[in-house]
């Protein structure tokens, strides 16, 4: 994690540092789009090394691609109809669908805790904000709590459920990022993972409604 210095010309991110067979779904990632590209397919030992268990987080890689359907909304969706607890989510570009806000909102009536935490007022893209912002007032009618981190942009994307199920990557919370651009996450089933990647949203920066 990018510890975060206050100040419009910084940014707060997130990384990861990915070992082990999970290796091989990303270069099976870079693989597709280097022969669709080049037309050209890469192989040998030197491209596609050993890769012996590096630990034992259950995770999976989630590929969004221009060319076929984006299976990250239906895992979302399935994530948000399942939350018992808490549905946690960090976005700089949000713009959710009606079907996505339903989901949310039909969780805050279940009694989870739904919390968005997106960019303040340093903001890198004020369109997609204002775009962002016709969805705000059917979230907060509906229960659910949204918050501006605004000491500096924030440009991770991960979102936690019940504190287990997690997704880290490169996707926006709207439908271009989901149906149209080249995106990729990690999504991962492990307490510690997500309990690292959702204390940020504890913090509270500043509550909106």
């Amino acid at each position: 994690m990018v510890r975060p210095r206050a100040g419009q010309e910084h940014w707060h991110d997130v990384m990861l540092r990915i070992e082990g067979p999970l290796v091989a779904k990303l270069q099976g990632a870079f693989q597709e789009h280097w022969v669709k590209t080049g037309r050209e397919a890469l192989s040998g030992v030197d491209q596609f090394p050993p890769l012996p268990p590096a630990g034992d987080l259950k995770a999976q890689l989630v590929t969004s691609r221009s060319f076929s359907v984006a299976p990250l909304p239906f895992a979302m969706a399935v994530a948000f109809s399942a939350a018992t607890k808490r549905i946690w989510i960090t976005n700089p570009y949000c713009t959710p669908t009606d079907d996505q806000v339903a989901l949310l909102v039909k969780a805050v009536q279940r009694g989870v805790d739904v919390r968005l935490l997106l960019p303040g007022e340093n903001n890198d893209q004020p369109l997609t904000k204002s775009a962002g912002r016709s969805a705000y007032g059917k979230l907060l009618e509906g229960g659910v709590k949204i918050f501006e981190y605004h000491p500096t942009m924030i440009h991770s994307k991960t979102m936690v459920v019940d504190g287990l199920f997690s997704i880290v990557g490169t996707s926006n919370f709207d439908p271009r990022s989901m149906e149209i651009n080249e995106e990729i996450d990690v999504v991962a089933q492990d307490e510690k993972f997500g309990r690292f990647y959702g204390k940020r949203i504890r913090e509270r920066p500043a509550e909106i409604g």
